[in-house]
Order: C-alpha cells, then structure tokens, then sequence
C-alpha cells in the first residue's frame, strides 16, 4: 500500500503542475483581453474628438461663407452710400455700412479664434493618433508573444500529462477514483498526517485511525476533510527506522 500511497503523492503533484500552469494559461488571454479593452477604450475617445474636430471645421465653414455674404453686404452698402442722393439716404447707407463693417469685424475675430483651435485640435488629434499607433504595435507584440507562450505552456503541460498517465496506471482504478473525486471537491486529494494531526484539515485524527496509518496497510481518509491521509514517517526510504509503536 505504500507503493500506491508514493504513487498517490506524485499523481498530486503533477495534477498540481498541471493546474499551476493552466490557471497561466487562462490568465494570458484575460491580459491581453484588459490590454484591448483600454485600447478600444483610448480609440473611441480619439474618434469622439475628431467627430468633435469635424463639427468644429463645418461650423468655420460656415461662418467663412457668412463672412463673405457679410463682405459682399458691406460692399453694396458702400455703393448706396457713394450713390446717395441726400443727407437721409447717405445717413442710411452709412449707418447699414458700418453695421455690415463691425459684422465683418465680429466674424474675422470669432473665424481667427476658429483657425487657432482647429489648428490645435488638429495637432493634438495627430499626436494621439501616432500614441495610439504605437499602443497597437505594442499590443500586437504582445499578442505574438503571448501565442508562443501559450504553446509553451500547452507543450509543457502535454509532456506532464505523459508522466501523469503512466503513474496513474499503476494505481488501483478503485484507489485512482476516490483520488479523482477527493481532487474535484478538495482541490488538495492526498496529504500527511502529523503528530495525530490532518496536515489538511488541522484537526486531529482518531487514535484508532492514527494507529491504522501507522501500519500503512490500507488507504484511508480522514474524518474531518475527507481527504486521503497516510502517516508522514510511512513515506520515509527506510520506514523501519521509525517504526510504529505495537
């Protein structure tokens, strides 16, 4: 029983390897996954500002085609005041002239504010456009990367599961199912005991039980956890030299 008991123990231990490197396994992906995530997140701001950019540029369009009506307005007004018969049609024609005057000054000076803030927004949008270039090259390495490592691991775990098989086959199929079982509730199958005490549980093991593990004849569980226990020293390469009490 202690060759099956040895056998249990390094059955624990690749299952645990196995486990160990899954769990990196699955935890790639899930990186990679936030990375995009912010990426998306930094990119549709970046297509958020530009529809802003857009509307920006429309509405200096606009009023570059406002200033020009209100050009050519100024234009007429100075003609009907060069063409003013008497003092009420030239103070007519002036007052409309310098309306469409202070109009046009009004529009130049909101059309320059315009320029200057499209013209920044534009070199801010280019600039975050190249950060955002580089964020996607960053990401794509470590997608490429993060492939290789994955096949890494997938190739390492597929080695283990080889050793695991041909230890497995040297367990009891009846001893292999309680393992299994034990290992889907517990995680931890297998485990020592100690001084009378469940090294999974902490809790101390009947005597009787205890004197049952100190003879090594059977495979047994501990009440508490239900895990398989076997007494630490049975696992020693000369168990003789600590033998059980009679």
């Amino acid at each position: 029983m202690r060759d099956q008991l040895k056998r249990l123990e390094e059955l624990q231990r690749y299952d645990a390897q196995i486990q160990e490197l899954t769990n990196a396994h699955k935890a790639i992906p899930a990186k990679l996954e936030a990375s995009q995530s912010d990426f998306s997140r930094v990119e549709t701001l970046l297509e958020s500002e530009r529809t802003q950019l857009a509307e920006s540029q429309r509405y200096y369009s606009e009023q570059k085609n406002q200033l020009q009506s209100d050009e050519s307005t100024a234009t007429g007004a100075k003609h009907k005041l060069s063409l003013a018969k008497n003092s009420k049609e030239y103070v007519a024609a002036q007052r409309e002239m310098e309306a469409t005057r202070e109009s046009v000054q009004t529009r130049e000076q909101e059309i320059a504010k315009l320029i200057e803030a499209v013209q920044a927004k534009e070199k801010l949008l280019a600039e975050r456009a190249a950060e955002l270039d580089v964020l996607r090259k960053s990401i794509d390495k470590d997608a490429e990367v993060a492939r290789k490592k994955m096949a890494e691991i997938d190739g390492k775990i597929a080695a283990i599961k080889v050793d695991r098989d041909k230890v497995a086959a040297g367990i009891r199929p009846d001893v292999l199912k309680r393992y299994g079982a034990i290992r889907m509730r517990r995680g931890l199958a297998v485990t020592t005991v100690r001084n009378g005490t469940c090294q999974g549980c902490n809790m101390n093991v009947p005597p009787q039980l205890f004197n049952v593990l100190q003879r090594g004849t059977s495979i047994e569980t501990c009440p508490y956890c239900h895990r398989i226990v076997y007494w630490e020293n049975l696992m020693k390469d000369d168990p003789a030299a600590e033998k059980p009490p009679a």
